[in-house]
């Protein structure tokens, strides 16, 4: 068994506490800005945002974003992300909240394995995240486990 550093106190690796920050803007024009958009699920293959603008988007709308998972021991960082609006829904806030599919034949950099590996592992670094909220959050504050 490897000498454990006397200064490392914890016997169990701490994960990293992530923060997902996305912008986006249509593909189509030139000239258009990115906007911050409110990220609320992110799988290797898409993600669904709510915008934090007057804008809204339709089926089949084709937007590019800019994608960046901050950590405590720093930063994953995707520009130039391809994405297709697949499905629209509403919230109990009334604000729509978009599912949106990464489209990996957009272009060469979308197409690319680099790509694909640095969306698979901002998944498991926000499942990781998410697992620890879970286990170290109380009981009583669960949805699932709240009794009506």
């Amino acid at each position: 068994m490897a000498e454990q550093n006397q200064e490392e106190r914890r016997h169990i690796r701490r994960l990293p506490a992530a923060e997902l920050n996305v912008e986006w803007r249509p593909r189509k024009g030139l000239f258009n800005r990115f906007q911050p958009a409110e990220g609320q699920d992110f799988t290797r293959n898409g993600l669904s945002v709510s915008l934090n603008s007057g804008e809204s988007l339709e089926i089949g709308d084709p937007v590019e974003l800019r994608i960046e998972l901050v950590m405590e021991a720093g930063m994953l960082h995707l520009d130039r992300v391809a994405a297709v609006v697949r499905n629209i829904r509403e919230t109990d806030n009334d604000k729509p909240r978009y599912g949106l599919e990464f489209d990996f034949g957009a272009s060469r950099a979308m197409k690319s394995d680099q790509t694909r590996a640095q969306l698979g592992r901002m998944e498991g670094i926000l499942e990781r995240s998410e697992k620890l909220k879970l286990r170290i959050q109380p009981l009583q504050e669960i949805d699932s486990l709240r009794r009506s």
